[in-house]
């Protein structure tokens, strides 16, 4: 009866051996999927499931177990940050303008020459000034000749103004009042003895009175005559000066007719010809286009990263083979929300949403090393700033919640079963860490992956190791006009 069991059993299994193995092979890949695809998802703390109702986050908080978590210690490394912008090659703008209202009489300068600070650029006719230079000249000669007549005693202007010949005069009315005098005490005596009539007398008397008043007035004239003459010469020498300050004026407006180049640079436009006539002093004849330079336009959260005489390298539109080599000459610290660079001339829409932004930037001026290629103004390319510098980091994964140059960073404590999130300021990144400014110390340590669905009050299993799924690096998206945030 046994054996007779055991042949049934036995005929039975080889007529359904095809559909037990079938079965049997469904079972292991069964179990297969769910120990290599299932668990591991149900255990991802950034699957959907992990923080569900039924997720693997509930069922630790429910059953009071640890969250592993996976951490990493604060250390000191080299980072080498990258920031990409768009951009173009510029120059400064610069004018050589005409002085003088004269006529243009020749013009040195054609669009495209290159040019050297001091290159006579445009000249002006300089007839009249030197027929004005001459005149000075003459005055100047008058105002000497006026100054010697005065220091010979004779003035042009004031007639009386000859000291000498009235100190003469006055001693001539001296000599005259002396006579009169005599002739009076000659009269007296003839008087007394009848010889003359008394309006003789009288007529002498009067004649010395005359003489006394000629006397004073002489004197008076030749008092002031002494006195102002040292005034005249005074006037005639500051008359000298005037007439040489004129003919130095006259002199230093030559240069006024003749433009010259202010640096160097090539010949952008030329806005005049031989033969008009410059009525508008200060008038530009040529624009000269001097220095150059590559204007890169950077993301908004670079600022405050990047700074004078970080390295950079340019990649330009015209020569995609070469690298150009260069440094930050100067930071524009305003961040501009309508120029994101040359080809921004609409706004950007960013993945996932239906607001249009525009991309917000700031500017940093490059100086190029010296080049054999034409690299002249409008050009276009983009630029990559390098920065490379020994700092605090930790893993990219770590901090979470960034804005700008802040996010959090999840420190674990000292007995690694509990955590305290901590506000960070971040510097420069590279594939693997970012740096971390303010906030943390040198070996603390911090929860690089398992943060993500921790609340307050959950218990963690530390477990050192790197990120299991580090963000996306900045270096590999794409310039800084395509990765914007801005005003709606």
């Amino acid at each position: 009866m046994t054996r007779e069991l055991i042949r049934i059993i036995l005929q039975a299994v080889r007529t359904q051996l095809w559909s037990l193995t079938l079965l049997g092979l469904t079972l292991m890949g069964c179990v297969l999927v769910g120990w290599c695809v299932i668990w591991p998802a149900y255990q991802n703390p950034q699957a959907r499931m992990y923080t569900s109702s039924l997720g693997y986050a509930s069922v630790l908080r429910q059953t009071d177990s640890a969250f592993p978590v996976k951490s990493a210690v604060v250390s000191s490394r080299t980072i080498v940050g990258k920031f990409i912008g768009e951009g173009l090659m510029q120059s400064e703008p610069v004018q050589v303008p005409m002085v003088a209202m004269a006529g243009i009489k020749h013009v040195h300068a054609v669009e495209g020459q290159q040019v050297r600070s001091g290159d006579l650029i445009v000249e002006l006719d300089d007839s009249r000034v030197h027929m004005k230079i001459e005149s000075a000249r003459a005055a100047l000669k008058t105002a000497k000749s006026e100054l010697e007549r005065v220091r010979l005693g004779t003035v042009n202007v004031l007639q009386e103004e000859r000291p000498d010949l009235l100190a003469l005069r006055a001693q001539s009315a001296a000599e005259e009042v002396k006579l009169a005098r005599q002739i009076l005490k000659s009269h007296r005596v003839l008087v007394e003895k009848g010889s003359i009539s008394r309006s003789e007398y009288a007529q002498s008397k009067l004649a010395l009175i005359r003489a006394l008043l000629g006397q004073r007035e002489r004197n008076i004239a030749a008092e002031m005559a002494a006195s102002g003459r040292q005034s005249s010469i005074k006037i005639g020498e500051s008359a000298i000066r005037e007439a040489e300050l004129t003919l130095e004026h006259r002199t230093s407006q030559l240069k006024d007719y003749r433009s010259y180049a202010p640096a160097d640079g090539v010949v952008e436009r030329v806005l005049v010809h031989a033969g008009e006539y410059n009525q508008d002093p200060g008038r530009p004849a040529v624009l000269l286009a001097c220095g150059s330079w590559f204007e890169c336009y950077l993301d908004q959260t670079a600022l405050g990263c990047v700074q004078v005489g970080d390295r950079v390298e340019v990649r330009l539109s015209a020569y995609q083979d070469r690298v150009f080599s260069g440094a930050i000459q100067r930071v524009r610290p305003l961040v501009n929300f309508a120029l994101g660079g040359p080809e921004t001339n609409r706004p950007i829409r960013p993945l996932g949403t239906g607001a249009p932004e525009w991309p917000a930037t700031f500017s940093v001026r490059i100086a190029l090393e010296e080049t054999q290629e034409l690299v002249v103004p409008g050009l276009t390319g983009y630029a990559t700033v390098i920065q490379q510098r020994q700092t605090l980091a930790v893993p990219r994964g770590t901090v979470s919640a960034v804005s700008g140059n802040r996010g959090i960073v999840f420190v674990v404590d000292e007995e690694k079963e509990s955590f305290q999130p901590r506000n960070v300021v971040t510097g420069i990144r590279d594939d693997q860490f970012i740096e971390i400014k303010e906030g943390l110390q040198d070996g603390e340590t911090v929860i690089v992956d398992g943060h993500q669905v921790l609340q307050p009050g959950d218990r963690i299993a530390v477990s050192a190791g790197p990120p299991s799924d580090p963000i996306r690096d900045i270096d590999n998206s794409p310039p800084a006009r395509l990765v914007k945030s801005g005003a709606n």
